[in-house]
C-alpha cells in the first residue's frame, strides 16, 4: 500500500489502537513507554509496526515514525483519532489529483463525550503561512520523499513532554513552508477526533502564556511585540490573568526561549522581578 499511518502513542502493551481507530492501511504506532523495542506483524492484511522506545516528547516520538517508513505518503495521527471509512484510498486519490502538492491537510470531525461538537471543513486551496497555523497534525498527510528532501522535522521542543507546552505542529508547517514545501487544504473528512481530554493542556494560566511566548519567539521572531498583542486579545476572556500581565508573561517567555530556560526557571513576576512562587503545572 502506498499509505502508511504514522500514529504517536504512549504506554501500549497490545494492539487494541489498530481496532479502536479503525486502522485499514499500514501503520507504524510509535510508542513512548518503558522500553525499547520493535514489533512488526501482518493484521487484516496490513504491516502493523510498533516502535517502542523510553524516548521522551511528541516531536521525537513523530519523527522516529517517518524515518522508520518507506510508504510514498505518510498520514500523521494521534491515538484519539478514529477514521472513517475509505480514508486511505481517499487520501492517496487526493495527492494523485493534486500532483503539486507536497502536504494536505483533511476535513475532521471533532467529539466530545461521543457526540459531534464541530465539523472542521475545508476547501481545496492552497494554504500560506497566514492560513494555515490552526492545523494539527492528526488531519496532515505528506509525500515523505518531499519531507526528506527538504529535511524537516518536527521540534523536540515543543508538544506533550517536551519543555514548552504545545506549539510542534504548527511550527512544522512553518518549516515546510520555509523550504519551499506546497501546501494544501482538501475537503475530505478523514475521521472523528476526540476532545474529551488532552495529555498537555491544563488551563489558561501563567505557564501556558510563558509556553506561547517561546513559540513565537521560534515562530515569528521579529514580530513578537504584533503577537503578543494578538494573543492577548485572543485569550482574554479565558482567564484571570490581566492582559498586560499575559504580554509580561509572553515576554518572558521569548526571552526565556534564547536559552532554552523552562517556565520553573524563567517565571520571573513581571511587576516585581522576583520569583512568583506559584505552583503551576509543568
Amino acid at each position: 500500500m502506498r499509505l502508511s499511518v504514522l500514529c504517536a502513542t504512549m504506554d501500549q502493551n497490545d494492539l487494541s489502537k489498530f481496532k479502536t481507530m479503525h486502522i485499514r492501511s499500514d501503520v507504524i504506532f510509535a510508542n513512548q513507554c518503558d522500553r525499547n523495542e520493535t514489533v512488526s506483524i501482518s493484521l487484516e492484511g496490513h504491516k502493523v509496526t510498533v516502535l517502542s522506545t523510553s524516548t521522551r516528547g511528541v516531536g521525537l516520538n513523530r519523527n522516529l515514525a517517518l524515518l522508520a517508513s518507506n510508504a510514498e505518503i505518510v498520514l500523521f495521527a494521534d491515538d484519539d483519532m478514529t477514521y472513517y471509512d475509505g480514508y486511505a484510498e481517499a487520501v492517496v486519490r487526493a495527492f494523485d489529483e493534486l500532483p503539486e502538492a507536497d502536504l494536505l491537510v483533511f476535513s475532521v470531525d471533532l467529539v466530545k463525550n461521543g457526540q459531534i461538537i464541530e465539523k472542521r471543513r475545508n476547501t481545496v486551496r492552497k494554504l500560506h503561512t497566514w492560513n494555515s497555523l490552526k492545523y494539527g497534525a492528526c488531519v496532515l498527510a505528506a509525500r515523505r520523499a518531499s519531507l526528506l528532501r527538504a529535511r524537516v522535522s518536527f521540534s523536540h521542543l515543543f508538544g506533550g513532554g517536551c519543555i514548552y507546552g504545545s506549539g510542534e505542529d504548527s511550527l512544522f508547517l512553518l518549516d515546510c513552508l520555509h523550504k519551499g514545501l506546497r501546501l494544501y487544504s482538501h475537503s475530505f473528512v478523514l475521521g472523528a477526533c476526540s476532545k474529551d481530554s488532552s495529555s498537555w493542556f491544563t488551563g489558561y494560566h501563567e505557564k501556558f502564556f510563558y509556553d506561547k511566548g517561546a513559540w513565537i519567539a521560534a515562530a515569528f521572531p521579529r514580530t513578537g511585540a504584533l503577537f503578543r498583542l494578538y494573543f492577548s486579545y485572543r485569550y482574554r476572556g479565558k482567564t484571570d490573568i490581566p492582559m498586560r500581565e499575559m504580554r509580561c508573561l509572553m515576554r518572558r517567555g521569548q526571552k526565556g526561549y534564547q536559552t532554552l530556560l523552562p517556565w520553573s526557571e524563567g517565571c520571573v513576576n513581571c511587576e516585581t522581578g522576583t520569583d512568583s512562587g506559584k505552583q503551576l503545572p509543568v
